[in-house]
This record gives C-alpha cells, sequence and structure tokens, in this order.
C-alpha cells in the first residue's frame, strides 16, 4: 500500500457487479425504480409495460430477467392482474408479498432454475445488458419460454440520459476518490481539497453526491493524521460498491454496442423485430425497445 504524508493511500476495494448491486438494493425501498431519473421516465416506462401487460393472454405466466425490486412485475400486473410474474436477479434482492409476484435472489440469467416452456413470456428493464455471457442467456430465456410467447425487452440507450447521469456520477465518486483529493484531504490541507472539489463540482455538473462528501470531508479535514486515515478510508468504503455498480453499467453500454449485444443472440430462437427508441415527452431516448416471439 502507497502511503502520503505518512498515512494509509487507500484505493477503491475490488467488488463484482453482483454483490454491488446485492448493497444497492439493500438500501432501496420496494417501490424503487433504480435508475428512473424523473416521473416522466418512469411514466413512459410504466406505459410501456402495461400496454404490453394488455396484448397477453389472461394468467400468463412472465419471467422477469434483471428484476430488482420487481417494479416491471408491478406495472404489469396493475394492468393485467392475472399475470403471473417471477423476477430473477443475480443480486440478493429481497422476495415479495404481493400475490402474483415472485422475486428470487441469486438467480443469474445463464443458468435459470425453471423448465423448459415453464413461462409464457420474458420481459426485462435494464437488465439482460447485464448478462456475463449474453449468448448462453439468450438460450435460457429461449428454453424457458414456450413457443409462439412473447419478448419485450427494454436495453440502455447510450445517447440516453440515464446513461449521461449515471456517467456524470461514476465520474463524481472516481473524483471523490481520487489521488488528488486523497491527497489533499490526509496532509490536511484545507485549501487544496477546496479547490479540487471546486473544479469536481463544474466537472460533475455540480452533483449532489460531491456537495454532500465534500462538505463532510472538508469539516474533518482539521482532525489529526489518524483521525483523517480513518474517515478517508470509511469515505472509501462506503463508495467503493457504488461504483462497482456504476461501473457494471458502463461495461454494459461501452462502445454502442448494446442493442447488437442483445439483439443478436435472441435472434437464433425469437423473431425479433428491429429495435425502436422509447423517449421522454421531449423526445430524449430512454431505452431501447427489443420486442419478439418464440419460434
Amino acid at each position: 500500500m502507497a502511503t502520503s504524508a505518512g498515512f494509509p493511500m487507500t484505493e477503491t476495494m475490488p467488488m463484482n457487479a453482483a454483490e454491488a448491486w446485492s448493497i444497492f438494493w439493500a438500501e432501496q425501498g420496494h417501490s424503487s425504480r433504480c435508475l428512473a431519473l424523473s416521473p416522466d421516465i418512469c411514466d413512459r416506462l410504466d406505459s410501456f409495460w402495461q400496454g404490453f401487460a394488455s396484448r397477453l393472454s389472461r394468467q400468463t405466466r412472465v419471467i422477469d430477467l434483471g428484476c430488482g425490486s420487481g417494479a416491471v412485475g408491478r406495472a404489469l400486473r396493475s394492468a393485467a392482474p392475472g399475470l403471473q410474474v417471477t423476477g430473477v436477479d443475480v443480486a440478493r434482492i429481497a422476495p415479495s408479498s404481493q400475490p402474483g409476484l415472485e422475486l428470487i435472489a441469486n438467480v443469474a440469467m445463464e443458468s435459470l432454475p425453471f423448465d423448459d416452456a415453464a413461462f409464457g413470456a420474458a420481459v426485462s428493464q435494464f437488465g439482460f445488458e447485464y448478462a456475463a455471457a449474453p449468448d448462453a442467456a439468450a438460450k435460457e430465456v429461449a428454453r424457458v419460454v414456450a413457443p409462439g410467447g412473447s419478448l419485450a425487452f427494454l436495453v440502455h440507450h447510450d445517447a440516453g440520459p440515464i446513461i449521461a447521469a449515471m456517467r456524470r456520477h461514476r465520474r463524481a465518486i472516481e473524483g471523490l476518490c481520487g489521488a488528488e483529493m486523497q491527497a489533499a484531504f490526509l496532509a490536511g490541507d484545507a485549501g487544496a481539497l477546496s479547490a479540487r472539489l471546486a473544479v469536481l463540482k463544474r466537472e460533475c455538473d455540480n452533483d449532489s453526491l460531491v456537495d454532500a462528501a465534500g462538505r463532510g470531508l472538508q469539516a474533518q479535514v482539521a482532525n489529526d493524521g489518524a483521525g483523517r486515515a480513518r474517515v478517508w478510508n470509511a469515505v472509501v468504503q462506503a463508495l467503493t460498491p457504488e461504483l462497482a455498480m456504476l461501473k457494471s453499467l458502463d461495461l454494459s453500454t461501452s462502445g454502442g454496442r448494446t442493442i447488437e449485444a442483445v439483439a443478436e443472440p435472441l435472434a437464433g430462437a425469437f423473431d425479433v423485430q428491429p429495435p425502436k427508441p422509447l423517449r421522454t415527452a421531449e423526445g430524449a431516448p430512454i431505452a431501447w425497445i427489443v420486442e419478439g416471439s418464440r419460434l
């Protein structure tokens, strides 16, 4: 471990995406919408799923991949209460107490614990693109969906506001945990710390985390060396899970390959329609819509 001014230099600890998402969901309420950033985006997402639900037969069994807190399942059942939705997530998620909505933790999309043709539809909202092995996940989805069954995935749009906001937030966390911030804080240099925070706020469009964490660091910078080291380690430890989650999101959209990485593996077993964007009221892209039917 490197040192500065005699104090430990702590980098963000390695953490896999499943563990990071587990911590994230443990801190969310049952009604969490995760990456839905505004009422308009929430309404657009719900409207899409309600429209999809209205096209399904009553009592259809639906699998929701990467379900998180179950937002998609709730939207589906609000439009069609007869649907039976089973959500799976690789993270440790809380079970559902709602009738007709089952949420199962610690399930990878590449290894689904269900019988062949067990479901009449498969859905995913900002979930399938996180699959560690898209080809294997697509084969599993095809296996558990009955012939003629419906498919509807909403996939991150690389040019949309959700991805832009998450990338700004990632830069904020990396800046807060970065070497310049660390050196200023551990040295007890309040002036250098304030200057670096001001730069970071401009670079990250006044991200609220920079304000909150910055105030905390400024309040503690006058501590003795050992106290500053403890505070710094606590800050890094608190931010590591969110940074790991944001890195996994960025990997899922890197290089503009997201929609191809989702649609192409599915095309062998599903009649997949050309992807089209779901947009905000102002026309900004929220997600790619990938729909089809099991061959």
